[in-house]
């Protein structure tokens, strides 16, 4: 993106939170940014346009993130989950996205609102699909119910501390709300208790347009591959590490690029070809099929 564009993003950001959606004008933004009406309206035909680049990008923050925490980590432990979660709050918290939510949603922009409700179910949404990786595959049937369940409990919870003056760390909260849905999915599963089916998912967040990593195949095939690399060298061995270098190049290549340099992964993947001690295993074989599929 265009540095002078990011820069106008930013400042009307630290506008929005100062004054709110409403109050600030474009010649406000004009101002603080330094830039002129028409580099404005190059960049943004709408004061609301710009709201939604805001938006957009404090979710880039939150993406990056979540995505940075589980690198070299199994997606199947909850407590990397909690961490993800304790980092969504802070990014949240930090840039008053609740307080800028709900500025938009008072707005005469009807754009402005029906992006705003679209992006209503993200975290939710996110919760689910985290869930199908924490969860054994019995539990997926009632993992919707259970990501519900857990974004309400925390989401209250986290009001009620703060009317009680914060009583309680987030990291408590956050511990208790993962270890109380861990019972609740155990008992209703075992129950056969099910609401809203998983089927449904898709009706709550449009089609994004951009590709989380480890909401597909290539995450599993990666923390497979990544098990028999372990087990095939001793611990101290620097082939090893060498390995696991570049299986975690391969993985920030493709999450922090909408366009991965091809050429450096085929480098990489060549370079752990070479590799007699587990380059004919079935998963290395699987974590090729997925990742040339990606390419």
């Amino acid at each position: 993106m265009n540095k002078r564009k990011e820069q106008v993003i930013q400042k009307a950001h630290e506008l929005f939170i100062e004054k709110g959606y409403h109050a600030t004008s474009i010649q406000d933004i004009l101002n603080h940014s330094r830039i002129s009406k028409g580099s404005f309206y190059n960049y943004f035909p709408s004061k609301g346009d710009l709201f939604k680049a805001v938006f957009t990008s404090i979710h880039d923050q939150l993406e990056e993130g979540r995505n940075g925490l589980l690198i070299g980590q199994d997606p199947s432990d909850i407590d990397i989950f909690a961490k993800q979660v304790q980092l969504v709050m802070k990014i949240n918290k930090k840039n008053k996205l609740l307080q800028l939510v709900e500025d938009a949603l008072v707005s005469n922009d009807p754009d402005l609102i029906t992006f705003i409700k679209k992006t209503k179910f993200t975290l939710l949404t996110w919760v689910h699909e985290r869930f199908l990786h924490i969860f054994s595959e019995d539990k997926k049937p009632y993992l919707l119910d259970g990501a519900i369940i857990f974004t309400g409990i925390l989401q209250h919870m986290l009001q009620i501390n703060s009317a009680m003056n914060e009583v309680i760390t987030s990291q408590q909260i956050i511990n208790y709300c993962t270890t109380l849905i861990q019972t609740i999915v155990e008992d209703v599963s075992e129950k056969g208790i099910q609401l809203i089916s998983p089927d449904h998912v898709g009706k709550l967040l449009p089609v994004a347009e951009y590709t989380d990593f480890f909401n597909n195949d290539l995450s599993f095939a990666t923390v497979s591959l990544k098990k028999i690399i372990d087990k095939s060298f001793a611990a101290d061995d620097p082939s090893l590490s060498n390995a696991l270098k570049l299986l975690y190049f391969i993985q920030e290549e493709i999450m922090n690029n909408k366009e991965p340099r091809e050429f450096l992964i085929e480098s990489a993947l060549l370079s752990l070809k070479m590799c007699p001690q587990f380059n004919e295993t079935k998963e290395f074989a699987h974590y090729q099929t997925v990742l040339s599929a990606m390419l």
